[in-house]
């Protein structure tokens, strides 16, 4: 009896229990949808979001032409293969010799280039002979706001000689530009005193090289320079013969000259057009005599320190170039000013140090000191296309004798690019920097350094 009752008054209690359960129980229709966020369907949010949504329309419509033809461009590409052509187009090139590029104004300046190539001979003609190569070259571009054109032409041939691993090179190279930067000699030139010069030049090198291991190599060289100095013909902008005493600008009538360099490098980077690993390392001196009656005698030495280092992995790289150079007169003799060391722009191959928020050619004196820093990071690689994202940092300075470097007259850049790589060469370097004479852009088909 005892345990019937206690039976009987669990059911009641469980039947209690169930009925207080059922009263809270929320009714479900599953082919109702449950709103997660029940208050973005009211007015006042709906009519926010709209008028949101308008003023966005409003805003991207300028953008849309752009948006429209990126997209039937990026469509037009993949359903004809275009990439793919591209890459087999470059090879073929590539297998004859070819290699097309652009060509960049001196100052670097965006919407301004042209065409430039380098053609293997022995690979055109398709010549089999492992100890003689030779290539020619050549490029045109307007010049920045298109103030007449550059233009570049030369030649190369390199011979292995049997005796161990020496070989001699042989250089041509012309080059004209209707208008080139010149401000003045000094570090204290001011940005008042441009002008423009016209540059031609006619170089021819004989070239002897002595390899003493894996990476280093002693050179040594015998240079012949032509150079006509013309006023430049940028309009609204002075001209140099004109704008300065022709007595004060050593060289201004231009002249001929021959050389003899010596050189000392070193160089075990993983790979001169994109390097990660490694460094460079160079030191030359050079002899320069006048041949035309005119009285230029004077040395040049120079040296170079570069270095790579990986910062955890390749894609992270933390690039160092130092720079220092020196002119000396002998004999009171003069140093043509075109020779001068030379600073600013944002081209090292051009000839002026890389000083990248100033103007190229922005500083001429007989001594220069140079320190470039970049961190390079690789944000894509797909195949065989990446970029690096680039910050930048520069420090330089021009002077007329060693005891009158101060550093507290170094002229710095900072900034950042994008270098644009195919096969770990370089397409396209764009960089903007800033300094005290503001921002400047640049752009180029080389890597920095």
């Amino acid at each position: 009896m005892v345990l019937s009752a206690v039976f009987f008054l669990f059911l009641a209690l469980f039947a209690d229990a169930s009925s207080l359960l059922a009263e809270k129980e929320i009714s479900y229709d599953p082919y109702i949808s449950i709103l997660k966020y029940p208050e973005a369907n009211q007015p006042k949010t709906a009519e926010k979001r709209n008028r949101n949504q308008f003023l966005a329309r409003i805003l991207e419509q300028p953008l849309r032409p752009i948006e429209y033809g990126v997209g039937k461009t990026a469509q037009w590409v993949e359903e004809k293969h275009m990439d793919q052509k591209t890459i087999w187009l470059v090879d073929e090139l590539s297998l004859h010799g070819i290699h097309p590029s652009l060509k960049f104004p001196t100052d670097g300046s965006f919407g301004t280039f042209g065409p430039e190539a380098m053609v293997e001979l022995d690979k055109l003609f398709k010549i089999q002979q492992p100890y003689v190569s030779a290539d020619v070259f050549g490029g045109w571009t307007p010049n920045k706001d298109f103030a007449g054109s550059s233009v570049e032409l030369g030649g190369h041939y390199e011979v292995q000689l049997p005796l161990g691993h020496m070989y001699h090179e042989g250089n041509v190279h012309y080059s004209r530009s209707s208008a080139e930067r010149f401000y003045g000699i000094g570090q204290d030139s001011s940005p008042g005193n441009l002008s423009t010069y016209q540059p031609e030049e006619l170089a021819l090198e004989s070239k002897l090289g002595f390899p003493l291991g894996q990476t280093v190599e002693s050179t040594a060289s015998f240079i012949f320079q032509r150079m006509n100095i013309g006023n430049g013909n940028r309009e609204r902008v002075g001209k140099i013969k004109e704008h300065f005493p022709i007595a004060g600008i050593p060289g201004i009538n231009g002249g001929d000259l021959i050389g003899l360099v010596a050189g000392l490098g070193h160089d075990n980077r993983d790979r001169e057009s994109d390097p990660k690993h490694g460094g460079y390392e160079s030191l030359g001196f050079s002899y320069f005599h006048g041949v035309d009656g005119k009285d230029f005698h004077y040395l040049k030495v120079s040296g170079e320190v570069s270095h790579y280092f990986p910062i955890a992995s390749d894609r992270r790289i933390f690039a160092v170039r130092l720079v220092a150079e020196k002119n000396q007169e002998l004999g009171g003799g003069q140093i043509p000013f075109y020779n001068l060391s030379r600073l600013g722009g944002s081209g090292r191959s051009d000839g002026s140090g890389l000083l990248r928020s100033y103007n190229y050619n922005r500083f001429f004196e007989e001594g220069l000191a140079l320190a470039n820093f970049e961190y390079r990071y690789n944000i894509y690689e797909y195949g065989d296309f990446a970029a690096d994202v680039v910050a930048l940092f520069d420090a330089g300075e021009v002077f007329e004798e060693i005891g009158r470097f101060g550093f507290d007259e170094l002229r710095l850049s900072y900034g950042g690019g994008l270098n644009i790589k195919f096969r770990r060469r370089t397409l396209l370097s764009v960089t903007i920097a800033h300094g005290d004479e503001g921002w400047q852009t640049g752009a180029q088909t080389k890597v920095s350094f």
